[in-house]
């Protein structure tokens, strides 16, 4: 189990493998630290504010040939996989996917779940013996506790136990999305997800305008005090594993020459394309390169897959106000580029310890 001091996400998370960094910055090719899947685009809700419903009607999912030959490429040099979706654990193939996986040398594996197949033995069983944390997204829990919102917690509270009493490492999260208008929710509803077992509750911004092409975060005016506030409410264990990525809620400008995040974090579809960043997965504007008509040893650097991260920059990526990872750890990995020139190079010393260091 990991130190409840550990932090989830910094910007800095990207720099945790001081080789890896160092030979970025001197013009090196790397290797990704990250992968993250969409197993599936189907899911088992419908939110109507989420940003991929559009993508889902195809339904298309991964397969275990794909798979395979995906991770046996990447096989040891990318540590670390994010399972997600659509409803990754709703795929019949999930546990194998995950056996995969492990067979195949990745050393850490995140799951994120909307928690409705938490109850399948089978799904309890993958993750209990593969999986290194599952994130329960939680939901309908705004302005009051509907009968799946407990009925999560409750899947939550028996996944729980069953690790305790099976010595399982598996470390359970849970994720809310905030906005101004939640705020007086997120005392009551933290209580009942931190009671129900969670090892640790992961808060991040709501976004909104998906369909312009030009997401935002949505007004997030008295949430940071919201939490604080939160915080002082409950025992100091408690706020251990309370976790809020700063940065994502702050309001400095990201700068960055191109998409540095699209080395370090891959992200590939159920359609099996590459794309630039999670927030961008199924835009045709941000595909890096279709998996499924090249998919070789070198296709980390094939010419149309580099060109295309090379000429994404602050100006032009148009989910920036999102503030998600990619452009975060771009503007991170461009402070050290800019730090760097004309000096030789010096990776910098991460004073941070963080859950998880192989999942960014």
């Amino acid at each position: 189990m990991s130190d409840n001091r550990a932090v989830v996400f910094a910007p800095s998370k990207v720099g945790t493998d001081q080789e890896r960094i160092g030979a970025y910055l001197r013009g090196e090719k790397v290797y990704p630290l990250t992968m993250e899947i969409d197993l599936t685009q189907r899911c088992t809700r419908s939110c109507p504010a989420c940003p991929y419903g559009a993508s889902r009607r195809p339904g298309l999912t991964l397969q275990i040939p794909f798979l395979d030959r995906l991770f046996g490429i990447l096989e040891p040099h990318v540590p670390g996989l994010i399972i997600s979706g659509g409803e990754p654990t709703s795929v019949p193939h999930f546990p194998e996917t995950v056996d995969l996986a492990r067979k195949s040398g990745i050393k850490e594996i995140a799951v994120i779940t909307n928690g409705s197949c938490l109850h399948d033995s089978k799904v309890q069983d993958a993750l209990l013996s593969g999986v290194t944390s599952v994130r329960v997204s939680l939901y309908d829990w705004q302005e009051g506790e509907s009968d799946y919102f407990l009925k999560t917690l409750r899947n939550i509270e028996f996944l729980r136990k069953r690790a305790e009493l099976e010595d399982s490492p598996l470390e359970i999260a849970a994720a809310m999305l905030t906005r101004s208008t939640w705020t007086h929710r997120f005392g009551p509803v933290a209580k009942k997800a931190l009671d129900s077992g969670i090892h640790w509750l992961y808060f991040h911004p709501f976004c909104v305008d998906w369909e312009t092409g030009r997401p935002r975060q949505a007004d997030q005016t008295g949430v940071m005090e919201a939490i604080k506030a939160l915080r002082t409410g409950i025992s100091m264990h408690d706020q251990a594993v309370i976790q809020v990525p700063h940065e994502r809620y702050s309001d400095y400008p990201l700068g960055f020459t191109e998409l540095h995040g699209s080395h370090f974090l891959i992200q590939v579809g159920a359609d099996g394309v590459n794309y630039a960043g999670p927030e961008c997965k199924y835009s045709p504007d941000y595909a890096l390169l279709d998996l499924n008509a090249y998919l070789e040893d070198d296709f980390l650097w094939y010419h149309e897959r580099q060109a295309k991260i090379k000429a994404i920059n602050s100006s032009n990526y148009q989910p920036i106000l999102t503030r998600h990872r990619p452009p975060v750890f771009s503007d991170y990995l461009q402070r050290l580029i800019d730090n760097n020139s004309g000096r030789g190079v010096s990776t910098p010393h991460n004073i941070l310890t963080f859950r998880q260091p192989c999942i960014i």
